[in-house]
């Protein structure tokens, strides 16, 4: 197979297939198989009984994870469902058929394990239930299939609020708690790697590791982390003992990298988050890309009292955002952070180079395929926020980089305006040169809406050209 080949299956009107747990036939499972095809897998038994598509990547016995992209059921104070549940995380009807197929490479002896590390507030249950995850996992499991769920997150963050979205004049108050509650975790452990000078926050021009901050509540864990010579990161012995990955990324746009696809999701197979570098304090004037501007006092107390940190590691909230009105850039959340491109890509170099033991290879030492998901998809205030779009695509590649180059010119955007693309050509990490795409369906005429704070992106002038007729 090409490595440089990403195939697009477009199907307008496309939409999730709603009867769990899935089963064929239905509408997405034939994208899939057609996806499969127009990547060539296996292509001399397209058609036959004994096709075995993922038996390129995977081989018997392997231990294989599959990787969704599970979010949250809640942006602050907005309620995440139907649709814009959709837009934000993996479907049901797309995992089932790639679980069957890797079930069909792996053999008797193989494993598949669904893994995730979504953000600490996620309500899991809200997210994997609803999208028919668990379901396809317990048909599964009762066929007698050796598979499993796992949740690699050790806590998460329970609200208790006392006022939730009160909207009065204009304002959606909250006042109340985040409670920090333990969960088992990864029942195979975890590992601290540390990737010093391969580090992308080692190379010149990186911010002081004394400067690299995550959240408010968290503001700046990060730093014992990114000092001193380390650049370290915790990996669950799940991940580290995998033969083969496959990534389930969605379609979206996001307010600190632009959007979120293959290497950006790669962020939900760390269990420490608070470890991750997402911004460097202060705004540019002080060498930061925290704020596009500084703040006012009284700016910096509102953001402050949203989450404000207690002992045992919970959380006070006290919002009262306006309604409607335009988002503020807090956190990175704008096309001028230039920190959190290097945490991604730290991340997948470990994925792809780090062993069983947690020694970094300087090559991949697992199997990788990334299916972008974007039957439906999300632009403007991603990753939360989210518009949901009817885009009825799906990318496929063995290549993370190519792949989302791929997306972002579907998109409609220009990946040399989106740090993330750029800086991944040069990693050493991907396939060199340029994807060999393949389309299957009518080539994509809609423009994706840009976060606000991306008015790069918006002035795009005409659609990047993402195919090539073949």
């Amino acid at each position: 197979m090409d490595p440089n080949a990403v195939a697009i299956v477009h199907k307008p009107g496309l939409s999730y297939f709603d009867q769990s747990p899935f089963v064929a036939p239905n509408p997405v499972y034939a994208a899939v198989i057609e996806l499969f095809q127009t990547l060539g897998l296996d292509k001399e038994r397209v058609g036959k009984d004994n096709w075995n598509p993922l038996g390129d990547i995977i081989r018997p016995g392997d231990r294989v994870i599959i990787k969704p992209n599970l979010v949250s059921s809640k942006n602050l104070h907005e309620k995440i469902s139907g649709k814009k549940l959709e837009a934000s995380s993996t479907h049901g009807s797309l995992l089932l058929p790639i679980m069957e197929y890797a079930l069909r490479a792996t053999g008797p002896t193989g494993f598949v394990r669904v893994v995730d590390s979504p953000v600490e507030g996620c309500e899991i249950e809200k997210v994997a239930g609803p999208l028919g995850i668990y379901d396809v996992v317990k048909h599964l499991a009762s066929a007698g299939h050796p598979v499993e769920f796992i949740d690699l997150r050790t806590f998460k963050m329970l609200p208790r609020l006392f006022l939730d979205d009160k909207r009065v004049m204009g304002r959606s108050f909250n006042l109340g708690l985040l409670v920090r509650t333990p969960l088992p975790g990864d029942p195979r452990g975890y590992k601290t790697i540390n990737l010093g000078d391969r580090s992308e926050f080692a190379k010149p021009g990186a911010p002081p590791g004394e400067q690299l901050r995550f959240h408010r509540s968290h503001y700046t864990t990060p730093v014992p982390h990114h000092t001193g010579g380390k650049h370290e990161y915790s990996i669950p012995q799940t991940v580290l003992d995998a033969d083969c990955v496959i990534n389930l990324p969605k379609l979206k746009t996001h307010k600190k990298t632009g959007v979120t696809l293959s290497l950006k999701s790669v962020i939900g197979l760390t269990n420490k988050k608070y470890w991750l570098p997402h911004f460097t304090a202060g705004d540019p004037s002080r060498g930061g890309d925290e704020l596009e501007k500084p703040r006012t006092l009284g700016e910096s107390i509102e953001d402050t009292l949203s989450r404000l940190p207690l002992p045992s590691g919970h959380s006070l909230i006290a919002r009262a955002p306006k309604l409607g009105g335009p988002p503020k850039v807090i956190d990175g959340s704008w096309d001028g952070n230039r920190t959190l491109w290097r945490t991604i890509l730290d991340l997948n170099r470990l994925l792809l180079c780090a062993d069983s033991k947690g020694f970094v290879h300087s090559i991949p030492v697992r199997r990788y395929l990334t299916i972008i998901d974007g039957i439906v998809a999300g632009e403007g205030e991603g990753p939360l926020g989210a518009t949901p779009v009817d885009a009825g695509v799906l990318i496929g590649s063995l290549d993370a980089r190519l792949a989302d180059e791929v997306a972002v010119r579907f998109m409609g955007f220009d990946p040399n305006a989106i740090p993330l693309c750029v800086e991944a050509r040069s990693c050493g990490l991907f396939a060199k040169g340029d994807p060999n795409v393949v389309l299957c369906g009518p080539e994509p005429i809609r423009l994706f809406v840009p976060p606000r704070s991306w008015p790069q992106l918006r002035n795009t002038a005409d659609r990047q050209k993402a195919v090539d007729h073949r």
